[in-house]
């Protein structure tokens, strides 16, 4: 086939294009509707051999060419399903992360998007609910206690026990507003204490720095009694903001444990003399050279801490959620997740009527990363089994705010 056979060819995409050749074949032409019909006049038998030679040579070339142009057209498919493909993968990868329009502020954004966002905080309700009734924890306690008796794998007494009642010492009230925050450290808690802060209108001088900033927040809302906190609980707006037990475990480590000079200088040794201490007289390897001159316990002593210790003597920053803020009992509006932060404090910001007061940055969410490069230096130094074991540990936590541990498992494995 000639390059110039190619000149009246269009990709198949565009459309189908005929030579006289190929319009024969479909027996509408002439070549297609002489052999099929007309009787053929006898000149003799070489002429009748010539004819059907000649006619035989046309069909071929035709098919030749009818193959050639499938070929072509096929190739054209291909190569327009490739760009395609190529462009999406591109739009994908270069396009901003949501929300698309960066004109588009976060109040705004969260104004438009009220609806999605209310079901989504019922879905997350939904599950911590169907999580306590798995844990059978509406049932009565004797009735739990004869049920536990038979299954020796139910949850513990003490956890389900914990579980059923309200922990009031995270609790903070404020009045002016009919909201109710359970606060959890080491999950955007420095956030909403300076947010409550300031909503008491606490001196700036006194909120501008995160030192002290949380022994402040019990001035400003004290604790109320009992029975006049249940009465307020039925008409507030109650929320909580929850994190990845292990992102919020090895946050914990860092900021109170790693650096045993930074605990001197902000807080006067404070987590190295009532945890760090025993931690290292319990868990060091003498025989292991490289930490002779390390005074504050490893990422790996802290971890077998944790793993051997109650809960209950765990400090608060690394205790599990479900003993602080009592999910199985207090029906929250919203449980809020670091992982969705800004779209979160933004919305619990809009139903109480503070837009004018609080100001939350537009950070855009990384999609659905669970985890990240300082994790994965922490967690590689793990095994699989002491990951498994931590796991056991927040299991309550994990089960009841939707996360799961896959990711950190295989950092272990690698």
């Amino acid at each position: 086939m000639n390059l110039s056979d190619l000149s009246n060819i269009r990709p198949a995409m565009f459309g189908r294009t005929y030579t006289e050749e190929e319009e024969g074949e479909g027996g509408g032409g002439a070549e297609g509707g002489d052999e099929g019909g007309k009787e053929k006049p006898r000149k003799g038998r070489r002429v009748e051999i010539k004819v059907k030679k000649e006619t035989r040579v046309r069909k071929e070339r035709g098919l030749i060419k009818l193959m050639q142009l499938n070929r072509l057209r096929a190739a054209g498919w291909k190569v327009w399903v490739m760009g395609v493909s190529i462009y999406a993968l591109l739009t994908l990868v270069l396009l901003p992360p949501y929300p698309m329009d960066e004109n588009v502020s976060l109040q705004q954004w969260v104004k438009e998007n009220t609806v999605e966002l209310r079901k989504e905080y019922k879905e997350r309700a939904k599950l911590a609910h169907s999580a306590c009734e798995n844990y059978e924890v509406y049932i009565a306690q004797d009735e739990y206690i004869r049920r536990a008796d038979l299954n020796p794998n139910k949850l513990q007494y003490s956890d389900w026990f914990t579980l059923k009642r309200v922990n009031w010492n995270y609790m903070y009230y404020v009045a002016g507003e009919d909201m109710v925050y359970c606060k959890v450290p080491k999950s955007g808690s420095s956030t909403w204490v300076y947010n409550l802060l300031k909503i008491a209108g606490a001196p700036e001088d006194h909120i501008k720095s995160d030192i002290g900033l949380h022994r402040l927040l019990r001035d400003y809302y004290p604790k109320m009694h009992t029975s006049h906190m249940k009465r307020v609980f039925k008409k507030s707006f109650k929320f909580v903001v929850v994190r990845h037990p292990f992102e919020r475990l090895l946050s914990a480590y860092r900021d109170k444990l790693e650096d045993y000079q930074r605990d001197l200088m902000f807080r006067d040794g404070y987590y190295y003399t009532l945890y760090g201490k025993s931690i290292v007289k319990l868990y060091r390897d003498d025989g292991d050279r490289t930490l002779v001159n390390r005074t504050e316990p490893t990422w790996k002593e802290f971890v077998r801490y944790v793993i051997n210790t109650p809960p209950s003597k765990f400090d608060e920053h690394w205790k599990p959620i479900y003993t602080l803020c009592s999910p199985c009992v207090v029906k929250y509006d919203v449980i809020a997740k670091m992982e969705t932060f800004s779209e979160d404090t933004q919305y619990i910001i809009n139903q109480v009527g503070l837009e004018n007061v609080l100001h939350v940055e537009w950070i855009h969410r990384t999609a659905k990363t669970k985890t990240s490069d300082v994790a994965l230096k922490y967690y590689s130094q793990l095994t699989v089994n002491q990951v498994e074991q931590l796991y056991e540990k927040y299991r309550l936590d994990f089960d009841l705010f939707g996360y799961d541990y896959d990711d950190y498992r295989d950092m272990a494995a690698s």
